[in-house]
């Protein structure tokens, strides 16, 4: 499809008392997106969750459940009493939607996978429209870990594919492992790439689902910190411009069920993002929510074509000319180390690159298998790079020279294409820190003399400041008449000192004061 409309949900998580109650829920923004046109929905992260609870058993979640009733938009008073004194009562006996969950993952993850399933494919087939489900935790039999995950179901009602989330935040690694990697979703509207909560922040993830071909780049997330909303919300703008995708981001809002009463709510603007050049005033923004608390559906047209014709006439070429050549062998050393930045050596980068000495200059160009753009870019890299030892432990196998992106590029491994790295051995490894640390000691003697110097030029400055403020006024002033005297000297060689004397100003005299005007005598019968 070259124009699908695709629809943003932005929602609360209730506490619903039976799965009807949670299907009418969604049904009102669904209803809304089919409305307007909408082929595809996207559903905020942990949206899933509230598909689990009318499963739970026991009377304490009874209690929660009746709790939940008074937080509905549009309870009644009588409603919101008995929700009240429902809460209080299960606050007494310590009843935790959290422990339940836990208590389900543990003893029925079937349970929760089917009415997960069940609903949001019950709600695709309902309405004939593509559903990213909001994610929950989920079971994977694949590799026997509970993971926090989304499920993508057709028009049909059918499962096309499920994504789990990679980079966990502390409340998921309570909870769930993390997966393996990403792979889009072929969909009606267009091939997707599902991004959960902090998957967004890196833009490696983003790039690998750009290379398997995705149409845009969907970001789900429930965050209570406005910062990390904000951080999400940047990142996924940043995604989708450095990949020229469409790209969306649903966010949870509304109180947490799960977490405790005085916890802080979900918050988040969810929007529709484009690349700028199809932006009002660039800002890579289509649509947004405008309350980062309300519930709120949006829409947007995606131009498919007009993208494929921006990928190859943007004055910014990012899909058609990447520095791979110069980037791809120094990403491949430090990825294969899988090494964080803040347990990454600064030195590992000049380590790794090659004496002019021990390679043939241009050795390892021709090795490099050509593609677009190569032959331009082969006159820049530096010489004396060329094919050297591979790395120990690490399979050569596992590289891969990857070309551009482009709409028709096949994401795979082929190998020995990529140039390896040697190892660093523990003798060079000291030798550099040790050169390391003679720089740092030099850098902080030069610190101490250019701090010495900035004290010294402030003393100075201090006794001249001192110097001034302990002269009179009218030493201050014969200076300045001094100072003007010899200015005008040079200009018109005339005499300073008549000149710039001031002239007397004359003495003013106080106004005279008017003379009283006599009062005219009446006799009493005339004052009236």
């Amino acid at each position: 499809m070259e124009r699908p409309i695709v629809a943003c949900i932005q929602h609360r998580l209730i506490v619903p008392q039976s799965a009807d109650e949670y299907d009418a829920h969604l049904s009102r923004f669904l209803r809304t997106a089919k409305a307007k046109g909408a082929e595809l929905a996207l559903f905020p992260e942990l949206s899933g969750l509230a598909t689990a609870i009318p499963i739970f058993s026991g009377w304490r979640n009874d209690l929660l459940r009746r709790a939940g009733q008074g937080q509905r938009p549009r309870a009644g008073v009588w409603q919101r009493a008995k929700a009240r004194l429902a809460g209080g009562a299960a606050s007494i006996v310590r009843a935790d939607l959290h422990k339940s969950l836990l208590q389900a993952l543990a003893e029925m993850p079937e349970s929760l996978h089917d009415a997960y399933a069940a609903a949001f494919s019950a709600l695709a087939q309902r309405y004939e429209i593509t559903i990213v489900a909001g994610s929950l935790y989920d079971y994977n039999p694949a590799s026997g870990d509970i993971e926090n995950v989304s499920l993508v179901f057709g028009p049909d009602g059918a499962l096309l594919g499920r994504q789990a989330k990679v980079m966990l935040s502390s409340q998921d690694r309570a909870v769930s492992g993390a997966a393996e990697g990403w792979t889009i979703i072929p969909t009606p509207a267009g091939r997707v790439g599902i991004l959960l909560g902090n998957d967004v922040l890196y833009p490696e993830p983003a790039r690998v689902l750009a290379y398997q071909g995705a149409d845009m780049l969907l970001t789900m997330a429930a965050v209570v910190n406005p910062a990390s909303y904000h951080k999400i919300r940047q990142a996924a703008t940043a995604r989708c411009q450095e990949n020229q995708l469409y790209g969306m981001a649903s966010f949870l809002v509304g109180p947490d069920p799960f977490a405790a009463a005085d916890a802080a709510p979900f918050v988040g603007k969810s929007a529709i993002f484009a690349p700028l050049e199809f932006t009002p005033r660039f800002s890579g923004v289509m649509i947004e929510v405008g309350s980062p608390l309300a519930e709120g559906v949006i829409t947007a047209e995606l131009d498919y074509p007009a993208l494929e014709a921006l990928w190859q006439e943007s004055e910014t070429p990012l899909r058609r000319e990447m520095p791979l050549l110069q980037a791809g062998p120094a990403l491949a050393a430090l990825y294969g180390r899988a090494l964080p930045l803040a347990e990454a050596d600064p030195l590992l980068l000049e380590s790794t690159a090659p004496a002019a000495s021990e390679t043939e200059p241009d050795a390892g160009v021709e090795s490099i298998p050509a593609g677009p753009e190569v032959s331009r870019q082969r006159e820049a890299l530096p010489a004396g790079l060329g094919p050297v030892e591979t790395e120990p432990g690490v399979d050569s196998e596992s590289y891969a020279q990857i070309p551009p992106i482009w709409p028709d590029a096949s994401f795979g491994h082929t190998p020995g294409d990529l140039i390896t790295l040697p190892a660093i051995t523990p003798a060079e490894r000291q030798a550099a820190q040790a050169a390391l640390l003679g720089r740092m000691e030099a850098h902080a003697q030069n610190v101490d003399t250019a701090a010495a110097e900035v004290r010294s030029t402030i003393l100075q400055a201090s006794e001249q400041v001192r110097a001034a403020a302990s002269e009179t006024p009218e030493e201050v002033e014969a200076e300045i008449v001094q100072v003007v005297a010899s200015a005008r000297l040079e200009l018109d060689d005339t005499p300073p000192a008549a000149a710039l004397e001031p002239a007397a100003e004359p003495a003013l005299e106080p106004p005279a004061e008017p003379a009283p005007t006599p009062r005219k005598f009446r006799w009493p019968w005339q004052r009236r």
